[in-house]
């Protein structure tokens, strides 16, 4: 007895999809979507969405009892499709989707120099061009020549069946020393590049390249034109020319093209197009200087030009008057003069860079990567047409030690340049560090080491001193209006001292002093038969006093009823006294009242 089992599931199981290898725009592929399932009777609906093509459906059983169905889609790539769902619907109403990101590359063709250098003389532009095709338009490329400073432009457009196509035109200018290397161009993708190459052939220009523009007729002065001449292009040029004069008073002088068209003369209207306000004569005529200068030099600003000259309608011919343009994209690498290979860090070096140029209108400005603490620029002419630009300059080698990088760069009209970099090993970057930081350091520790003895001295002063020296109790404090008139006072703060009390007439002429006042007091000795009194004076709150003792000789008072005779009086002298170290004059007053008190006792 065979027992079967069942595995029931309450959702519908989500298909699988797959991509046959890598999907390419443009070309065609192909999308399966495959579920399983164990109706065979009623099988379930598979539906693709996303991506446009034909579809194949396919069933088949895999074991008992389980069957499998598949849709496949053939469709051609296109560069916008990104995924494709697919969708499982049962009799049940039991749906389930799953989705497949499709990873569309974008293919390219390989790039190709359409139009090679080929053989070239040196210094005449020559167009090369490169091509690539690709399929994606988000993809386009960029296009790089392994040359630099030379002019190119980039162009794309759109092909038939979806095809892109990149186009790069470069205006090559190449020189002796290019003879035999490669010229290469590079289409570079987001996911890739394709490259092409060509094997330069440059030839020296020479005459006999070019048919001889002197003549025998007509020619009756010869000038001196070299009929070779190097130009950087963007930058300006001066073409040296000079001629013999002989009291010709030449009217004007007029630069042309070899193979015609005007390229200078006083009238503008006769000049090319391309020409206009770009070119000018240098120096006068009539002491024989016809030098051309052309600003803002274009690739195929070759020439040959050459020089002549008119009287009034009469035209005058020059011999050796013709210079052809030897066309640059670079300008020369400045020279750089030796420095030492080990310097110390703080030491101050001199060094020059040169670099030749010709165009002394504009001439090229130098930049250092250092510091400079003196610089120099001078200009000399090397050769005719020819100049010199030199920057010296000095500087001090900054800390840190190893091998660092001297940098000078020459900056040409609009922005083209060239730099030469030397190498140079420091070393001593800590004592010169050290040294450098002396003039800050010494003030700083000069301060605070005057601060520190200024705080020493303080500190033993307050130790040493004396209590006499401290500062006197503050003042009591202002007591309140209430305080004042109140009979009552605070017991917890000092009871200030009593004003003393005016005295009556009794204890003014009392022979009772109080304690604590300033009086005079009788002593208790009987009287002296001699007529003398000693007389004490005190002073309030102090608790010295000062004796006055005077003898004063008066004479014995009968009673007023014996009409005994008024004494005599006799004035005490002023004594002067030392009180708690100060010296004070008892004022006459006292000495009046003493002798006011005596005759009232005298009565008594």
């Amino acid at each position: 007895m065979t027992v079967m089992g069942f595995n029931f599931i309450d959702r519908a199981e989500e298909p699988q999809l797959s991509v046959n290898g890598d999907p390419r725009v443009g070309e065609e592929s192909k999308v399966s979507c495959t579920v399983h399932h164990t109706c065979p009777s009623a099988p379930p609906t598979l539906t693709m969405n996303g991506i446009p093509g034909v579809d194949v459906t396919r069933g088949s059983m895999l074991s008992d009892g389980v069957w499998e169905r598949t849709v496949e889609r053939t469709w051609i790539v296109k560069e916008e499709d990104q995924s494709v769902k697919c969708t499982v619907s049962y009799q049940g109403g039991q749906k389930a989707t799953s989705e497949l990101r499709l990873n569309v590359e974008c293919p390219y063709d390989r790039i190709t120099m359409v139009e090679p250098p080929g053989e070239t003389i040196e210094g005449v532009a020559k167009s090369v061009i490169c091509s690539v095709t690709y399929k994606c338009k988000k993809n386009a490329p960029t296009i790089v020549w392994n040359y630099k400073d030379v002019q190119s432009s980039l162009q794309t457009k759109k092909l038939p069946s979806n095809t892109f196509e990149a186009t790069s035109n470069l205006t090559f200018i190449g020189s002796l020393s290019d003879n035999g290397k490669t010229l290469t161009c590079t289409a570079q993708f987001s996911h890739g590049e394709t490259s092409d190459s060509a094997i330069l052939r440059i030839k020296k220009y020479d005459r006999t390249f070019e048919e001889t523009h002197e003549n025998s007729e007509g020619l009756i002065l010869t000038a001196d034109v070299p009929f070779k001449f190097s130009a950087l292009t963007r930058s300006c040029v001066v073409i040296p020319c000079s001629f013999q004069q002989q009291d010709m008073h030449l009217t004007r002088g007029i630069w042309s093209k070899k193979d015609g068209g005007v390229v200078y003369h006083n009238g503008q209207s006769y000049i090319l197009d391309h020409f206009k306000d770009r070119t000018k004569i240098l120096g006068d005529l009539h002491e024989g200087e016809c030098s051309l200068e052309i600003d803002d030099v274009k690739p195929f600003d070759n020439g040959p030009f050459c020089f002549y000259a008119e009287k009034d309608n009469e035209k005058y011919r020059f011999n050796n008057s013709c210079a052809f343009l030897v066309m640059k994209a670079s300008p020369e690498k400045p020279v750089m003069t030796p420095v030492p290979e080990e310097v110390n860090a703080g030491s101050t070096i001199s060094v020059s860079c040169s670099v030749n140029h010709t165009c002394p209108s504009y001439p090229p400005v130098f930049s250092w990567s250092v510091t400079n603490l003196t610089s120099e620029v001078t200009d000399t002419m090397t050769t005719r047409g020819v100049w010199s630009r030199t920057s010296t300059i000095t500087f001090m080698v900054s800390g840190g030690d190893g091998v660092k990088s001297l940098t000078c760069t020459a900056i040409f009209l609009r922005d083209k340049q060239q730099a030469s970099t030397v190498k140079i090993n420091v070393k001593g970057s800590l004592s010169y560090q050290l040294r450098s930081s002396l003039p800050i350091t010494i003030p700083v520790l000069i301060i605070l080491l005057v601060i520190i003895l200024a705080a020493v001295l303080i500190c033993r002063r307050r130790r040493n001193t004396d209590t006499s020296l401290q500062p006197p109790p503050r003042p009591e404090k202002r007591r309140s209006l209430w305080d004042r008139l109140s009979r009552r006072y605070n017991e917890d703060r000092a009871r200030p001292p009593r004003p003393e009390k005016r005295r009556s007439i009794w204890s003014r002429i009392s022979s009772r002093a109080e304690d604590g006042r300033v009086g005079w007091k009788k002593g208790r000795e009987p009287r002296h038969p001699d007529n003398s009194a000693n007389l004490s004076v005190g002073y309030l709150n102090n608790t010295n006093t000062v004796n006055y003792e005077a003898q004063i000789s008066k004479p014995h008072f009968p009673s007023p009823k014996n009409n005994r005779r008024t004494p005599h009086y006799v004035k005490p002298e002023v004594s002067i006294v030392r009180v708690s170290g100060e010296v004070n004059i008892i004022n006459k007053k006292v000495v009046a009242m003493t002798s006011s008190f005596l005759r009232k006792k005298e009565v008594i």
